[in-house]
């Protein structure tokens, strides 16, 4: 079996506006690629690692997939109490690694799977048609319930950009309706446009180059564990530096109090004491924040850090 490379929209920061895009909802989840054959199927992530028996909840994909074969695209997602996609919480389903958990967590963060290109159906390639004719085919091809469905398409790009940014979505992907599917970002016919995020973090760790702080190790909160979530410098103001090297003897701690980082060079770990407000474009697939930027300390808790995202627009 040939395991297919995404195709990956490219960042732009103006929205495109051609007649010849379709605008759909860039969802804050992970990608997954599902191959289909013979009333079975095997889900796999945008790094190739196989995650089938881990999302029981794509199981429902043979019903609803009429074709006797298949290989279709698409991004597996958890809603939070608002109905609005969270990375967070799809991330504590993509950490499970043993069979015994999987039922706790189905329960936990039930998935959906919001699936937007097929690229092959019953042994024929598909990648070198259009999009606008994969999308035919695969509105025809795939039922739809409650867990599984296909992604809107929509002609206004600003129209759609400015109501994900009153609904704290992830932002939009415009696709040219006559793209062929192009593994990776060799390609200029899929861009995204991101709102940018912020979120309230925990500082964990300082990180020195000689005797100067060259960056703050960030964390949060997620499913009771304390979860590194990346460095971030751009933002410090001197008075934040000269705070925090007043205070270190007081806010300094043995030991790292990440749950999935206990090794770095050059850093003193904190306790769990200052918390800070950091915007951010999306995560990486490293389950890390990109393109941090410190806003501010912050007199929030700690325990208030849970990962919840806000629209930040400076």
């Amino acid at each position: 079996m040939e395991l297919i490379r995404p195709m990956e929209p490219i960042l732009s920061n103006e929205i495109i506006k051609d007649s010849e895009f379709i605008h759909q909802i860039k969802w804050d989840g992970i990608r997954g690629i599902t191959y289909i054959k013979n009333n079975n199927h095997r889900v796999f992530t945008k790094n190739g690692n196989e995650r089938t028996k881990f999302y029981p909840e794509i199981n429902e994909i043979n019903k609803l997939f009429k074709g006797k074969s298949g290989i279709i695209d698409g991004e597996i997602i958890v809603l939070d109490d608002n109905l609005r996609p969270t990375f967070n919480y799809i991330l504590n389903r993509e950490r499970v690694r043993t069979y015994d958990k999987i039922k706790h967590y189905a329960n936990k963060y039930p998935i959906k799977y919001i699936v937007f290109d097929i690229l092959y159906l019953d042994d024929s390639d598909l990648r070198n048609l259009p999009l606008k004719k994969r999308n035919e085919m695969l509105n025809e091809i795939l039922n739809k319930n409650s867990t599984i469905t296909i992604t809107d398409s929509f002609d206004d790009g600003v129209l759609l950009y400015n109501l994900m940014e009153e609904k704290n979505y992830e932002g939009i992907v415009s696709k040219n309706i006559n793209s062929k599917y192009i593994a990776g970002k060799k390609h200029d016919m899929w861009y995204k446009t991101k709102i940018f995020k912020k979120m309230l973090a925990v500082i964990g760790g300082i990180q020195y180059s000689g005797n100067t702080i060259k960056s703050l190790l960030l964390g949060i909160y997620s499913d009771e564990k304390f979860i590194y979530i990346g460095n971030a410098s751009i933002g410090l103001k001197q008075s934040d530096l000269k705070l925090l090297q007043e205070n270190l003897d007081f806010l300094s701690n043995e030991y790292s109090i990440f749950n999935n980082i206990n090794k770095a060079k050059n850093v003193i770990w904190l306790k769990p004491i200052l918390t800070c407000w950091v915007s951010f474009l999306e995560w990486t697939n490293k389950s890390s924040l990109r393109h941090p930027k410190i806003i501010g300390f912050s007199k929030m808790k700690p325990n208030e850090a849970n990962g919840e995202e806000y629209t930040y627009n400076g």
